[in-house]
């Protein structure tokens, strides 16, 4: 090979590797682009709800025009889609660890505290997961938050009970899942309305309720 042919081949591949780093560059850029969007779309929704937001508000949140906006997303409802998405997921992670096996094995009373406190800051840390829930023409990523989620949520205490108590007939279990998840969702909606002071002595509550519950069955 020729010293000339040496050095184009030289030349292409640095130019293929940079090349290759500024997709990278972008696609991370773009990464952080949307997170931000559907971070300031969050609370947007959060403070003037679902009907009254608009791409023009999610985008002066996010400090970002509208034209930028457009290039991630074409409308509200797509932001909203994608929200839902993330919610999703963060939501089977919460699951995943405060249902695991190693969680499993905790003193009855750190299980449940655990569980509770993984479930309460979720929900404390994203206001706008409640009002995507509202929406009247639900998509299908809003119709897996409002019923595929609760639904995993009670198959997974049933799950946990089965490994806590085996002595329980599935009727039971299913039965006081069932109670245990839609306790919490009734007092959950008092604690997203409540007020720091008032919130803390509701969570405290709701432990004291849930544990006088589940400890004769568990404990």
């Amino acid at each position: 090979m020729q010293p000339g042919a040496v050095k184009d081949e030289d030349l292409v591949h640095s130019m293929d590797q940079e090349k290759h780093v500024q997709s990278v560059q972008r696609r991370a850029r773009g990464i952080q682009r949307i997170a931000s969007i559907l971070a300031a779309a969050e609370t947007v929704f959060a403070e003037v709800g679902y009907d009254e937001a608009n791409t023009n508000r999610i985008a002066a949140q996010s400090g970002i025009s509208p034209g930028s906006l457009y290039q991630f997303f074409s409308n509200k409802e797509e932001i909203a889609q994608a929200l839902a998405a993330r919610y999703t997921e963060e939501l089977q992670r919460v699951y995943g660890s405060v249902f695991s096996v190693e969680a499993a094995s905790l003193p009855f009373s750190a299980w449940l505290d655990q569980i509770i406190d993984a479930l309460l800051a979720f929900h404390f840390a994203h206001p706008a997961f409640h009002i995507l829930l509202s929406i009247p023409t639900p998509s299908v990523q809003f119709a897996s938050l409002a019923d595929t989620l609760p639904k995993e949520l009670q198959t997974r205490f049933e799950l946990g009970f089965r490994v806590r108590a085996p002595h329980l007939s599935p009727t039971q279990r299913r039965l006081s899942a069932t109670m245990t998840v839609q306790f919490f969702k009734a007092v959950l909606r008092l604690l997203l309305q409540a007020q720091e002071a008032e919130r803390r002595l509701l969570v405290r509550e709701l432990k004291t309720a849930l544990h006088r519950y589940l400890e004769p069955l568990l404990g």
